[in-house]
């Protein structure tokens, strides 16, 4: 099969994942030339991938003085997790009903698994492996092909403020088990409204637990 994933994307992409990674740091200076150089292309693709790293908010385009990565800060994740919440829980409306039910049935017991392994051997791996997986399974039943883009891209950004407070919350993911094992009980019913309570408590759970590690890390 052919590749068809542009040069630009591609460029997109490799920036997004150093960033996410922490290997661009928050307010960290780039340039075009800089960037092209050390991946080998021209600045015409990277010129087109910092437009849509700017547009996405991982990039500032500041006129005159250059190319930063953006800062992200705690009033930021909070408006991230915001928008977060409401749309999710539109999923919520659209997907209850089209999940099936081994799907929801498959993703509960991926979830104990990686809860028994961790009480066993106190790793995180198999949580961490899962930790999206009911969130994916709400989105992609959505079948709205426009709420599943934007929920990609606050992905993606949740994702990058996850990893730069990760090391101050490392058993995050054993504090939202049981919450998402409550969600997907209350899945299994097909109840909209009991669902989209669930789901709204515990990613409002997430956004005080990730902001009170933050807060920690700059108190």
């Amino acid at each position: 099969m052919l590749d068809t994933t542009s040069l630009s994307q591609k460029i997109e992409t490799q920036l997004k994942r150093e960033i996410m990674n922490g290997d661009l740091a928050p307010g960290q200076r780039l340039t075009i030339e800089d960037i092209a150089e050390r991946l080998h292309v021209s600045t015409m693709p990277v010129r087109d991938a910092v437009r849509q790293l700017d547009g996405l908010g991982f990039l500032k385009v500041a006129p005159r003085r250059g190319v930063y990565v953006e800062e992200f800060d705690q009033a930021r994740f909070q408006q991230t997790m915001e928008v977060r919440i409401a749309l999710e829980c539109l999923a919520v409306t659209l997907a209850v009903k089209r999940i099936p039910l081994q799907a929801i049935l498959d993703a509960r017991t991926a979830y104990v698994a990686g809860g028994e392994h961790y009480q066993r051997t106190g790793d995180l791996a198999l949580l961490v492996e899962c930790d999206n997986l009911l969130h994916d399974l709400i989105v992609s039943h959505s079948d709205n092909p426009l709420l599943i883009s934007i929920m990609g891209q606050l992905r993606d950004l949740i994702n990058w403020a996850h990893q730069i407070v990760a090391t101050l919350q490392p058993k995050g993911k054993v504090d939202a088990l049981p919450e998402h094992l409550e969600i997907l009980d209350v899945l299994i019913e097909r109840d909209v409204s009991k669902t989209q309570g669930a789901l709204r408590k515990h990613l409002q759970n997430t956004m005080h637990r990730t902001l009170a590690a933050w807060n920690q890390s700059s108190g």
